[in-house]
């Protein structure tokens, strides 16, 4: 059994139905798609992508992101996705 990283998953035949009501379904948050019961890929909306991205640069160089520390729902959401991956790890 794989952990889904995300709360929202949905099979990759809804997904190839209707990719656009997928993505407005999710409201910004991550979607994993799945594929046979996998995880195919995770959709992310752009602004949480770029979010995500500057995140990881941060860690690498501990110089703070414009805007970092700043309380931003994508801020939340990436904190809460990197604390469950941890979790799940385990």
């Amino acid at each position: 059994m794989q952990t889904l990283l995300v709360d929202r998953g949905v099979s990759m035949s809804e997904f190839k139905k209707n990719p656009a009501a997928v993505l407005r379904q999710a409201e910004g948050r991550p979607v994993a798609v799945l594929n046979h019961n996998r995880v195919g890929f995770y959709l992310l909306e752009p602004p949480l992508f770029q979010a995500l991205l500057q995140e990881l640069a941060q860690s690498r160089t501990s110089t703070p992101a414009p805007g970092h520390g700043a309380a931003s729902p994508q801020r939340e959401l990436i904190e809460a996705l990197l604390s469950q991956a941890k979790t799940s790890a385990r």
